[in-house]
């Protein structure tokens, strides 16, 4: 008697061990999976800068600009030193929050404003920043391959504009630009 009762204890025994085992196993295998997803959701913001973040503390962000030569800049331009090549970025603009302080050495004036909101529209997430009451507002849209936006500083304004290979910004007073003016009459007739 006592020996069944012995095997009967050791077989209970095993299978509780074994069925423990594959249990840990299988809740292992369960988080390196939910690791790797973590790898590729990190992967996937770093390339996506239209999500927007979870980050409660705030940063300073600050978008690093160097000239601007006629070969990155094909387009026929009058005064090349109007414009500002942004090395940073993307990766300036991966995890920014209502708060974040965004700092940038404008053309020798120092631009600092706080991160007013970050919303997501669409595929495309627009960055407000807080202005002054005689100053209109600053602002950043970004989507998934284009970006551009508008900067008012003394004065001035600074435009933004991401293609495929360059992003830069440009002093609209010095650039010399033609930008096209359209009356009421031009609009009517687009409307036919």
């Amino acid at each position: 008697m006592k020996i069944v009762f012995f095997i009967v204890i050791t077989i209970i025994i095993f299978f509780s061990w074994f069925f423990l085992n594959t249990k840990s196993s299988s809740n292992s295998l369960e988080s390196a999976e939910s690791a790797y997803i973590s790898e590729d959701e990190i992967s996937s913001k770093i390339i996506d800068l239209t999500t927007l973040s979870s980050r409660i503390s705030k940063k300073n962000i600050y978008l690093d600009l160097e000239g601007i030569n006629s070969k990155e800049y094909p387009s026929l331009v009058k005064n090349l030193l109007a414009f500002k090549k942004v090395t940073n970025f993307e990766e300036s603009f991966i995890d920014i929050i209502p708060g974040d302080i965004l700092t940038i050495n404008l053309f020798g004036n120092n631009f600092q404003k706080e991160i007013k909101t970050v919303e997501k529209s669409s595929s495309n997430k627009i960055i407000r920043t807080k202005s002054l009451d005689n100053e209109n507002e600053s602002f950043l849209v970004i989507g998934s391959k284009l970006a551009f936006g508008k900067f008012h500083f003394n004065g001035k304004v600074y435009l933004l504009n991401k293609n495929e290979n360059l992003t830069y910004i440009v002093d609209t007073s010095e650039a010399d630009l033609e930008i096209p003016q359209f009356s009421e009459e031009d609009y009517s007739l687009k409307k036919k």
